[in-house]
């Protein structure tokens, strides 16, 4: 496994028989492992989905296995293969639920999913507008944590010059899962939360019932106390870790999570640039929605610091790269922007410069962790983990049946597949639903390097095409410096006209170029021409119209964020806006904040 520092090796384009033997092996070990651990949860003797795995495996009603097949790994894994079933989250409701219920007894979630008692349960990020899914993260032995425990590590290093990292992420649960005993007693607490709040929280060990003294906490190697992530309020989070971070000389290294969240972080401070110089100067936390409760710890670590305040009135904010100048020992970002991530970058870049890398921790979502970034100079090469869970692929053509699903090593380069699950958490063989690109392999192990593509069924339909996820950003690309660079963008179906329409609602770096929105429009018919056949084919009929673009405020998809915070009663770091929308509510968001829209006759583009 590479260090964030390292450059990894070119990736191959097939495997060596020897490749094939190790991935085989490591697969065959972890779902022995898998079988031992997790064949005494509720899920694994009840499920429907896996009582043909249960009969082969010979499952006695007490929980025990046939020793005989779990020495045969060649055997196991055949059983798994033929047995084991595609399941998706309607499978593992009826026993998710069981947390929910008022009183939550221990009884009825011991050994759900996995052996003992979660330490917390995620809450997905809900993008569609759907509602959460929920699935129960236990603590695993340190062998099969090695993704995680090296992800945690290089998010939050301790600088050899006593440097200090700003990490923009939040502690705040959606609510807390009391589990009583049979004697009505509290067993324990479980806090419901979003990924990243969960890892941080069960890496460090640290439970909900000490809340209230980690909050009087301040890291040494962290810009900010450990009260500002407990502040649920998005643009409050967003200001008081940019208050902290501005203050900080020594800050080397700034964490977001997603280039969604850190352009809100720039865009915190490059808008209150005045307001938090004066903070500094004075020594005085304003007043804002959300910190009360957290107040006397942010004030008892925020001090008057004049020459600070002195020396920062002089850094002109209109200069490229200017976070240099507030922190010339900045040397390394961290934000996701591969796939639908890439967009902020360029508004980014204008903050932080070109030099200064920004990296990626890898691909995580609620079901497990998927990738880990496998060369930080291309932020769309992830490396497939295969240490932790066992992962398998789904052809994206083929047939959505268990018998097509594949393996690592019978992969191929240049095709596409969905992504299969099965985890240490207690999910086997889960549609996982994103697509991903195989584009090599990595000599050193076999593992499949991959681009993530998009989410299967995010596609818009208005006749008889459908237009995907991927297809909409490479389109949004080629048209963003003629609209005057898109930092964000989403596409929803538009039937004001009598011929309906893409509508793209795009969110810009600066004013919309004055001599660029004729052309604009119709690269962006053009690009969805050769993006797709159909599309060309039913917009040359008449069935589908020209596109519109519609502008949006400067600053709208950071108050979609923080709205969605509000509304859904969620953590801001995984909220992302979906590509495509079909949401009314979300379309009512959008709609009234666009602030001009232009598009082209359909006979100016014939």
């Amino acid at each position: 496994m590479s260090t964030f520092d390292e450059l990894p090796p070119r990736p191959i384009s097939s495997l060596t028989a020897e490749l094939v033997g190790s991935l085989k092996e490591r697969t065959q070990e972890v779902l022995s492992y898998l079988v031992k651990t997790n064949s005494i949860s509720t899920y694994f003797k009840d499920a429907t989905s896996l009582s043909a795995f249960r009969d082969v495996l010979g499952l006695t009603s007490q929980g025990q296995l046939d020793s005989e097949l779990l020495s045969k790994p060649d055997e196991l894994f055949g059983a798994y293969h033929n047995s084991v079933s595609l399941s998706d989250y309607s499978d593992y409701q009826p026993f998710i639920s069981r947390f929910f219920e008022e009183p939550c007894k221990t009884s009825a979630v011991e050994n759900l999913m996995a052996p003992g008692m979660p330490f917390f349960i995620v809450h997905s990020a809900c993008t569609s507008g759907a509602t959460p899914k929920s699935y129960p993260k236990y603590r695993h032995p340190e062998h099969m944590s090695t993704s995680t425990s090296h992800v945690m590590k290089a998010s939050n290093p301790v600088s050899k010059n006593g440097g200090k990292n700003c990490i923009v992420y939040s502690l705040v649960s959606r609510q807390v899962v009391t589990a009583l005993d049979a004697d009505g007693q509290v067993d324990r607490r479980m806090p419901v939360c979003i990924m990243s709040t969960g890892t941080v929280r069960m890496f460090n060990d640290m439970v909900v019932d000490r809340d209230p003294f980690y909050q009087t906490l301040k890291l040494p190697n962290n810009s900010s106390p450990l009260a500002v992530s407990y502040i649920s309020n998005y643009s409050s989070l967003l200001f008081v870790h940019a208050l902290f971070a501005v203050q900080e000389r020594q800050l080397e290294l700034i964490n977001a999570m997603f280039s969604t969240v850190f352009r809100d972080f720039c865009h915190a401070i490059g808008n209150n640039w005045d307001r938090i110089l004066d903070c500094i100067e004075s020594g005085k936390i304003p007043h804002m929605e959300g910190i009360n409760h957290v107040r006397e710890s942010l004030e008892r670590y925020f001090k008057a610091d004049p020459e600070r305040a002195a020396e920062l009135r002089t850094i002109d904010t209109n200069a490229p790269g200017w976070f240099t100048k507030v922190w010339p020992d900045l040397h390394t970002a961290f934000a996701i922007s591969s796939g639908q991530f890439i967009m902020p970058v360029p508004e980014i870049r204008k903050y932080i410069g070109p030099d200064i890398p920004l990296n990626t921790l890898g691909i995580t979502c609620s079901e497990a962790f998927l990738a880990l970034p496998y060369d930080q100079r291309d932020p769309n090469l992830y490396k497939v983990v295969g240490s932790d869970e066992i992962i398998e692929f789904l052809p994206e053509d083929a047939p959505e049946e268990s018998r097509y699903v594949i393996q690592t090593w019978k992969v191929e380069v240049g095709k596409r597949y969905e992504v299969i699950l099965t985890t240490r958490d207690g999910l086997w063989r889960f549609r996982l639903n994103d697509i991903v690109e195989v584009v090599g392999f990595d000599p050193r192990d076999g593992q499949p390097i991959i681009h993530y593509i998009q989410r299967r069924g995010g596609s818009l339909r208005i006749a008889n095409e459908a237009t995907t996820e991927d297809q909409f950003r490479q389109v949004v690309l080629s048209a963003s410096e003629l609209l005057g660079n898109v930092s964000e963008f989403c596409v929803a179906a538009d039937y004001r006209e009598t011929v309906p329409r893409y509508a793209f609602f795009v969110e810009l770096q600066g004013s919309t170029s004055t001599s660029a929105p004729s052309a604009a429009v119709a690269q962006v018919q053009a690009a969805l021409f050769e993006q797709n056949d159909n599309y060309r084919t039913e917009a040359l009929v008449g069935k589908i119209g020209t596109p519109v673009v519609r502008v949006v405020r400067r600053g709208t998809f950071g108050e979609y964020r923080e709205w969605k915070v509000r509304k859904d009663n969620i953590a801001a770091g995984q909220i992302k806006v979906p590509t495509v929308v079909v949401n009314h509510e979300v379309l009512e968001f959008l709609e009234e904040r666009v602030t001009g829209e232009f598009s082209l006759p359909i006979a100016a583009m014939s």
